[in-house]
């Protein structure tokens, strides 16, 4: 099961798939939607039935869009309770994970809808 409520005290859930098959349950609290330029949401792990890991932080994240010539641009920052919640989820791969993502995004946006 996956969801997709963006809109606001909507949800999201979602799995990773890691290099190794892997699945990894994360979860979204969607707080702010200003559609289509802004959206902020409370990012979490979940366990296999998407329900909160006590001992995993989450953080918040907003996505800005704006329109740039030749195209569009798109700034995410990460907010995170502490620098000890930030050095933990960092020691797990986050940037890797954040830069694998982003690496896939034109191959996404290609496809048609």
């Amino acid at each position: 099961m996956a969801e997709h409520d963006l809109t606001p005290g909507g949800k999201v859930l979602y799995y990773m798939t890691g290099p190794k098959g892997d699945q990894p349950h994360g979860w979204w609290r969607v707080t702010t939607v200003e559609a289509p330029r802004y959206l902020e949401v409370e990012d979490g792990f979940g366990d296999d039935a998407w329900n909160p890991l006590p001992d995993m932080p989450a953080m918040t994240v907003r996505f800005t869009l704006e329109e740039i010539p030749g195209g569009s641009r798109m700034t995410v920052v990460s907010t995170f309770p502490s620098k000890e919640a930030m050095e933990q989820l960092l020691a797990m791969g986050m940037e890797e994970g954040i830069r694998a993502a982003a690496g896939q995004m034109d191959g996404i946006l290609a496809v048609p809808a």
